[in-house]
């Protein structure tokens, strides 16, 4: 957490951690002071607090780079990758180090607030030098629900907690234009935290996006916006704090044309 500059809000890096070390003094002074319903009840607080902590640190992963949830997502490991939404660089960075033979293209339309503050292009970059990947990454500022790329250029796209962020009609314009984007064969990978026990423990007062399988509507919103893009949907699955699925694109078909 203390090698890179992702930017995350001092609440969402130091909040728990504070929470804990706050409460944990006050409880010692009320069990001094023979409050014993006090003491438990700061006490319990104090728990929540470091449970919190290290909910954000090992599940979240909020100061490291994102770490890949499937080995199945670009498995020849070669390639060029469109991230949607690629922030700070906390999955582009976790990608490059997990895939060495990818190259990047990091779009981000850098306006809003999804946590990080001053999300700009130059903290990206700033990242990107520090993990020393940067010669692999093109950074790009854009909309992801417009695309400004060509037709079948890209091997995979890849998306950890952005497209989940818009409202479905963003999230439908955005697939079809990943589909647009993408070779025959490419793969999508999109990644959201998930409304599991860890995030529950660590931010029970939030939701986050569209979640993914959060809901059996939520899952049936999911499936059909992948399939009316013309993607496959291959694979989903779960790891601590986060909830993914992999999608394909159909491989091209060539028409057999009989010799008059």
């Amino acid at each position: 957490m203390f090698t890179y500059d992702f930017g995350y809000s001092w609440w969402l890096n130091w909040g728990h951690a504070l929470v804990a070390v706050s409460a944990g003094m006050l409880a010692a002074l009320a069990w001094r002071a023979g409050a014993r319903a006090l003491t438990i009840g700061l006490a319990a607080l104090a728990l929540w607090g470091a449970a919190g902590a290290a909910a954000m640190q090992y599940a979240v992963q909020i100061g490291a780079p994102q770490r890949l949830p499937t080995s199945s997502f670009l498995s020849a490991g070669r390639g060029e990758v469109l991230e949607l939404g690629a922030g700070s660089g906390r999955a582009t960075i976790g990608l490059l180090q997990a895939r060495p033979g990818v190259t990047l293209v990091a779009l981000d339309a850098y306006r809003g607030y999804y946590g990080i503050d001053a999300n700009t292009p130059e903290r990206l970059q700033r990242n990107l030098r520090i993990a020393g990947v940067e010669k692999r990454v093109t950074v790009k500022v854009a909309d992801m629900r417009t695309l400004p790329f060509g037709n079948d250029r890209f091997e995979a796209a890849y998306s950890v907690a952005a497209i989940d962020h818009l409202p479905w009609d963003g999230i439908a314009q955005t697939l079809a234009e990943t589909a647009r984007v993408l070779r025959p064969g490419g793969q999508l990978l999109i990644v959201s935290l998930n409304n599991d026990v860890w995030i529950r423990l660590a931010m029970p007062w939030s939701l986050h996006g569209h979640g993914f399988w959060s809901s059996r509507q939520s899952q049936r919103h999911w499936r059909e916006a992948i399939e009316a893009a013309g993607l496959s949907l291959r694979e989903t699955g779960h790891r601590p704090a986060t909830a993914y699925l992999l999608a394909t694109k159909p491989e091209a078909t060539t028409r057999r044309q009989d010799a008059p």
